[in-house]
């Protein structure tokens, strides 16, 4: 009983100072992403008379130098869009809230301000954690409404379905942006090479649990999902790595998601490095938790034992254009912990 109890706490101890290393870790290798306003060196984004619905959409825009005057996109996936979008423009709620939860959102905004044009994101799909929420749905829903038709609002959809740079030159031209698109399409595939280039190799197949964690303000409740095979994160940063999702080992859910009420089965994962997402203290409290109840996992656990654990952002292709530099984040990440 005593040995159990001093190896709990020697876990303890060892968990604590892996976050803390994790968080300096971070530290160092932040990059630049969006960011609401000019950024240093830059002329402030130019504001124009227009409503934008989807992330792609928006995030294209601004890095041509353009907000709109309101905005819809999926403000639970995407908290730096939301800070763009509350100090540039009015944000009118995620695509699936304009069409089915307030109604009256796009057409009263489109009465106030005296807006004429609609841009409208189509993807496929646009949203894999919530596929009921489409874009696509607000066009047929304003004509239905006649809503067009009345104020005479010239309604474009921009078409990401034929691939990012074409998207990138739909948008350039409609907001008068051409060369700026062209620019933009250059210096992202500069930057996508370039890190593609330096993606490290790993002579095993490291296993990695990536656990995304909320807390409830209200309540000081912590809760934490786990990424699964096929979501944004395994598609978009752990298969280009080449490491193998653990989390499948924990749960099975739809939609690139499952939520883990406990943590205590982590040895079934026994992953070799695990990843803290969104509220990265919520996940360390679960992780605390069932370090009490199961000390053992100090020593079964990999990544745990090692000291394996990083806090790194989560990719839900909303920031099209700072992908690379995300996917450089954890690449750089990895390669220190995982690497020779």
């Amino acid at each position: 009983m005593i040995s159990t109890l001093i190896r709990g706490r020697q876990a303890l101890i060892r968990f604590m100072l892996s976050a803390c290393m994790a968080m300096l870790l971070v530290a160092a290798l932040i990059s630049p992403g969006l960011a609401a306003g000019s950024q240093i060196g830059k002329a402030p984004p130019e504001r124009m008379p227009v409503i934008m619905v989807g992330d792609r959409l928006v995030d294209v825009a601004y890095h041509l130098g353009v907000v709109a005057e309101a905005v819809s996109i999926r403000g639970d996936l995407w908290p730096a869009g939301v800070s763009l979008a509350k100090a540039t423009s009015t944000l009118l709620g995620c695509p699936f809230c304009i069409v089915n939860r307030v109604p009256d959102a796009v057409p009263n905004i489109l009465r106030q301000k005296k807006i004429d044009t609609i841009l409208v994101e189509k993807s496929a799909p646009f949203d894999k954690t919530k596929p009921q929420r489409d874009p696509m749905d607000l066009p047929p829903f304003l004509e239905e409404k006649g809503v067009l038709a009345e104020l005479g609002t010239t309604l474009v959809v921009v078409d990401f379905t034929a691939g990012l740079d074409t998207a990138i030159r739909q948008i350039g031209t409609i907001l008068g942006r051409e060369q700026q698109a062209e620019a933009l399409i250059t210096s992202r595939a500069d930057r996508m090479k370039a890190v593609t280039a330096a993606l490290p190799t790993f002579d095993s197949l490291p296993k990695v649990l990536v656990l995304d964690g909320t807390s409830q303000a209200a309540t000081g409740k912590t809760f934490v999902r786990v990424h699964l095979s096929g979501g944004y994160v395994d598609e978009f940063l752990l298969a280009p790595l080449g490491v193998t999702n653990a989390g499948d080992a924990l749960a099975t859910g739809e939609n690139g998601f499952a939520s883990l009420p406990r943590l205590d089965g982590l040895s079934r994962a026994a992953p070799d490095l695990i990843v803290m997402t969104g509220d990265a203290d919520a996940v360390q409290r679960k992780l605390f938790e069932a370090l009490q109840r199961h000390p053992e996992l100090a020593d079964e656990v990999p990544a745990i034992a090692n000291h394996a654990m990083l806090t790194l952002p989560a990719y839900y292709d909303s920031e099209v254009i700072e992908y690379p530099g995300v996917l450089e984040r954890w690449s750089t990440a990895f390669a220190s912990i995982l690497g020779d």
